[in-house]
């Protein structure tokens, strides 16, 4: 099981075999002092980070390669700003729409959307595939994708496997 540590640069680990907690460095390329990024896994299995800060979103998968970075390797980077720009109501200066908004959460059952909070304007739905953003509605007063629960990363790990 892994958990996001606000303010952190650690991720917390909970192997259930031996249920001790350990803790996982998180990419050094994370952007800003207090990061807000979420665990999960990529559609062909493999553990990811996720950030969307700054109006840029970046995914980081873990694995080594040549750069990566204590396991983690920059996989895919997308200019939000656009995106933001095309949903109607949303703040249009860079201050307000950095303060205003943060991932939420990763789609454990469909694995290419993660869930996006936007203060005071609602949660979106974005898709890593066609990067597009859409508002999530709301039933019975409860927002979609709340709250966020730790990850379970399927077992083996595909990082683990002989062929990777």
């Amino acid at each position: 099981m892994y958990w996001h540590i606000c303010n952190s640069d650690r991720v917390l680990v909970l192997d259930p075999a031996t249920l001790q907690f350990s803790y996982l460095p998180a990419p050094e390329g994370l952007p800003g002092d207090f990061c807000k990024y979420r665990v999960g896994e990529t559609p062909d299995g493999r553990m990811c980070i996720v950030t969307a800060e700054d109006q840029v979103m970046r995914l980081w998968v873990r694995g080594e390669t040549r750069s990566s970075d204590d396991g983690w390797a920059l996989e895919k980077e997308v200019d939000l700003h656009k995106v933001y720009d095309t949903v109607p109501g949303l703040p249009g200066d860079m201050i307000s729409r950095v303060q205003s908004i943060y991932v939420t959460d990763l789609d454990a059952g469909q694995k290419w959307r993660l869930f996006i909070q936007m203060l005071g304007y609602g949660r979106y739905s974005f898709d890593l595939k066609t990067s597009k953003l859409e508002r999530l509605p709301m039933k019975d007063g409860k927002e979609y994708g709340h709250p966020v629960f730790a990850y379970f990363l399927a077992w083996p790990p595909t990082f683990l496997s002989a062929d990777y």
